[in-house]
């Protein structure tokens, strides 16, 4: 959820050319195709941290060849052009084992059928995990929430919706934990941000697997 509310753009996409990186530019130019559309406008190219033919110059550089399939989350450079980097989220969809690349294709396909957009780029956080903990062993059908929040005065929870849960009772005691976190943000001194400000929060289901039991976790792991 945070790589789509950061990203000015966010798609399935095809590669289809590669070109050289213009004089010293940490950039390539890839022309790519685009499968679906989740955010941001259509476009026929963008532009990768890395060297178009392969060659790392920095621990960042990234190559993908053409023909690779994948999701990308990028954002708006200065000169209007859409660029993403190592560290940007994306997903390569031509390997063979894609659990969570198809969870994860789900989720942003709900959110376009429902045209839930966000322009909010504000970084939240909170320390779930120890309530969390509380909500193990319990087996739902869905692999995955989204719950939208609105703060008031000093990042306080205001109300918890529920966009697309798991059950009305687990729905309940998530909100309740979401409520009663400690909330900060990237907005500066004393996490000041308007009251009214929203949230797209996801939380993720994992099924009980030999010895290790069911969990709710509010990272996509």
């Amino acid at each position: 959820m945070e790589k789509y509310v950061r990203s000015d753009f966010v798609a399935r996409v095809t590669i289809v050319k590669n070109f050289p990186n213009q004089d010293s530019s940490f950039f390539y130019k890839a022309n790519i195709v685009i499968k679906q559309l989740f955010k941001g406008d259509s476009v026929k190219s963008i532009l990768i941290e890395g060297s178009s033919d392969g060659k790392k110059r920095t621990s960042c550089d990234i190559y993908f060849k053409e023909g690779t399939e994948m999701l990308v989350y990028a954002q708006l450079n200065g000169s209007g052009q859409y660029t993403f980097n190592s560290c940007s989220g994306y997903c390569v969809l031509n390997n063979g084992n894609l659990k969570g690349e198809l969870r994860e294709l789900e989720m942003l396909d709900f959110l376009d059928k429902n045209n839930i957009k966000t322009t909010d780029k504000t970084f939240y956080g909170a320390n779930l995990h120890d309530k969390l903990n509380t909500l193990r062993d319990i087996n739902v059908s869905k692999t995955f929430a989204i719950y939208e929040i609105t703060f008031a005065t000093g990042l306080h929870v205001d109300s918890v919706k529920t966009i697309t849960g798991f059950s009305p009772e687990l729905d309940n005691q998530l909100g309740t934990i979401l409520k009663e976190a400690h909330w900060v943000s990237d907005r500066g001194w004393k996490n000041k941000v308007p009251p009214g400000s929203k949230l797209l929060f996801g939380f993720y289901y994992y099924p009980a697997q030999g010895k290790d039991s069911s969990f709710i976790s509010e990272w996509d792991l």
